[in-house]
């Protein structure tokens, strides 16, 4: 068994385990995480072996780096005795041929100048005689990371001491950001919740994913990422084909070079996007019967920045566009037909054991876990709640397909006023 120190991202704690759990789920990672928990950003955790460790680390978000433990103390004078009991701790890493750095973290609390005083201390107290030092490239980078209680603590609650494995994928938010993506909209998700997402959904190479809300295709690139075949659909024309108006402040109309598959070939990943169709994500027949998806990711419009809309039949009106194309009418979709679609699509099409997983506008006052959308066909796997306002947030839910689903059965959703988010939101403060 290999001790590790597992340190978490401060941003997103509710999605920290549910992102754990499925990522140890898809790796077949063996590892005790009942102590995980929202609160602390630290852990110590055992793994088999470094592969679980690798494996971890090559799909987690919201883990920032692995150090493999070596001494964990609740003070610096216990940390110095315990090097000075056992020294092969520390002439492992002083060798000739191996160059090394100490890298400092406080954990809970902002560095200061005690911070500085305590490097310059470690080092007096523990001089490598013979490793050479490297800062930009060391062979072996050296962790020292202090956890504190509160932030206005002066002492730290554990000290921990041990050589870096790896860093997470955090560094995917920074790649995919927003600024300098080729193609955006108004409802453009977050780069790093929708990674989250993709883990959340056990996106795994070669998989087949569906968008049924694509948008701009911000939920499909993270799956494309991680090797992934990507398709989606889209009901608005000008969005699908990246026409009108641009969404950057000050732009005016989007500029020819823009569109979803300029975002694929952004981050070279053009090979994975099978296509975009114009199509109403509610008409569940435009799929054949033989269709099958190991993923749908999704996040369908909620009246906020992009009003809920679906086609009416048999009306059609003329979008003006280069080619005067005629476009079916559009009528507003209410929200709890629009969810109970989702999951019915997703009983539908998804593979046994695929996993949809979507966004969900949520009132507060009205919220609790039984009101949630329900098929008998697909299983609730998490429920990760992300604030918005004092009266609202939305969660993103995962359902996991168990079985194939019989012709009489729906989805259902409580009536929870989930239709009536888009007023709640904007109701003005009392």
């Amino acid at each position: 068994m290999l001790k590790v120190v597992i340190i978490f991202s401060q941003s997103h704690v509710d999605f920290r385990i549910a992102e754990f759990d499925a990522i140890c789920e898809m790796f077949a990672i063996k590892v005790d995480r009942s102590h995980l928990n929202q609160k602390n950003h630290i852990f110590v955790l055992e793994f088999q072996n470094r592969r679980d460790i690798e494996n971890l680390l090559s799909r987690a978000v919201l883990v920032k780096f692995a150090v493999e433990l070596s001494i964990e103390s609740g003070n610096y004078d216990d940390l110095y005795e315990e090097i000075e009991k056992n020294p092969e701790i520390l002439e492992k890493f002083d060798r000739e041929d191996e160059s090394f750095a100490i890298r400092f973290f406080a954990i809970g609390r902002k560095k200061n100048l005690d911070s500085i005083a305590q490097i310059r201390t470690f080092l007096d107290r523990v001089p490598f005689k013979k490793a050479p030092i490297s800062l930009n490239s060391p062979k072996n980078e050296l962790f020292l990371v202090e956890e504190y209680e509160n932030a206005t603590d002066d002492v730290a609650k554990r000290i921990f001491f041990g050589k870096l494995i790896g860093e997470g994928k955090s560094e995917l938010k920074t790649k995919y950001n927003l600024k300098d993506r080729c193609y955006i909209g108004n409802t453009t998700m977050d780069p790093e919740l929708s990674f989250i997402q993709a883990n959340l959904a056990m996106v795994q190479p070669s998989n087949l994913v569906v968008d049924p809300f694509v948008g701009t295709g911000g939920l499909i690139l993270p799956a494309a990422e991680f090797g992934a075949f990507v398709m989606g659909t889209e009901i608005n024309y000008q969005t699908a084909r990246a026409k009108g108006r641009s969404s950057r402040q000050g732009i005016g109309q989007r500029d020819e070079s823009e569109s979803i598959r300029a975002n694929f070939e952004q981050y070279g990943t053009e090979s994975q996007l099978l296509s975009i169709l114009i199509a109403d994500s509610s008409k569940h027949l435009i799929w054949s019967p033989h269709a099958k998806f190991d993923v749908i990711v999704a996040d369908p419009p909620y009246g906020v920045r992009e009003k809920a809309r679906k086609t009416v039949k048999n009306k059609k009106i003329v979008e003006k566009s280069e080619n005067f194309i005629q476009l079916p009418q559009k009528e507003e979709y209410d929200l709890e037909d629009a969810f109970c679609d989702l999951l019915d699509l997703a009983a539908q099409i998804l593979v046994n054991n695929g996993r949809v997983s979507f966004w969900y506008p949520v009132i507060l006052e009205n919220y609790c876990a039984e009101n949630l959308p329900h098929h008998p066909a697909m299983e609730l796997i998490s429920n990760c709640e992300q604030g918005l306002t004092r009266k609202t947030s939305r969660r993103l839910l995962t359902y996991r397909k168990i079985r194939n689903a019989g012709d009489d059965e729906k989805c259902k959703i409580q009536v929870t006023g989930v239709s009536h988010y888009r007023s709640v939101l904007f109701t003005p403060k009392c």
